[in-house]
């Protein structure tokens, strides 16, 4: 406990930016659409190859261009009857993209390993301002247009005759996720990021019995492992007379995947 105090910042922030995605994820995933996040997580790493390629040492302009490229991606994505396929299509082609990077070899492939799986223990992560700021914006506007995301989740036909058109609600939504994830995947990798999205909310159906729930169980879910992973990942493991650390991000994601099984597990044995 003692190392933990050295890592607090990245605890924190960690905590943080992964109950935030886990709320947002509660949305996505009632309204089947994990794999726009999924997407916009892919995207947002090949952005973070895009800047270190150019040679642009500054984490706000992988956030800036992610934002940029956002833009585009919704207006296409609700534009198009086929949601999936287009999203698809996205994903491989920036996915094919990030691969090409790759050959350049150097920087630019450990920056997107690093995208992919994080670093959060060897970077030097601070709660500045900027970053603060941000979340603090996304998590206001989140909880003030939740009222209606919520409502135009369940019924959009209804909120259309009452509201008119929703694409505001879903633009701020989908904006802020985007800017949260960002952070996120520049921190702690883009699967940590996935995983809190989709594992929290999708455990917690199995035992939620209203939104309220809902909401603090994949919260609850997401502090709990991602504290745990913390902690495992500074205990040296004994592995052929080498002292091994696991890296943290997998840690988390792995103690969350496990749980979730157990627990849905559970559910139905108790059912």
């Amino acid at each position: 406990m003692t190392t933990l105090k050295f890592f607090l910042p990245q605890l924190i922030l960690g905590t943080l930016l992964g109950s935030m995605i886990a709320a947002m994820g509660v949305i996505l995933v009632l309204r089947k659409k994990a794999f726009f996040g999924i997407t916009v997580s892919q995207v947002i790493s090949s952005s973070m190859a895009i800047s270190l390629f150019l040679g642009i040492q500054n984490e706000l302009f992988s956030l800036f261009f992610s934002c940029i490229i956002f833009i585009p991606l919704l207006f296409i994505f609700n534009l198009s009857e086929a949601e999936d396929t287009v999203l698809g299509i996205i994903f491989v082609s920036f996915t094919a993209f990030t691969q090409i990077l790759l050959n350049f070899g150097g920087n630019v492939k450990n920056h997107i390993m690093s995208a992919y799986f994080g670093d959060i223990l060897t970077s030097q992560v601070k709660l500045n301002f900027t970053i603060l700021s941000i979340f603090i914006f996304c998590l206001i506007l989140f909880v003030y247009f939740y009222p209606r995301i919520l409502f135009l989740s369940f019924d959009r036909d209804e909120y259309i005759v009452r509201y008119g058109n929703p694409f505001l609600i879903e633009f701020s939504f989908y904006f802020c996720m985007t800017l949260i994830i960002s952070i996120s995947v520049n921190i702690l990798g883009s699967f940590y990021s996935v995983a809190h999205l989709l594992l929290p909310a999708f455990v917690g159906l199995f035992f939620a019995r209203s939104m309220k729930f809902l909401f603090l169980f994949s919260i609850f879910f997401s502090i709990v492992f991602t504290v745990a992973g913390f902690i495992l990942s500074l205990q040296g493991f004994q592995y052929q007379g080498n002292e091994i650390y696991l890296p943290t991000s997998s840690a988390i994601i792995s103690l969350m995947s496990i749980s979730s099984i157990i627990l849905i597990l559970i559910r139905k044995l108790v059912r």
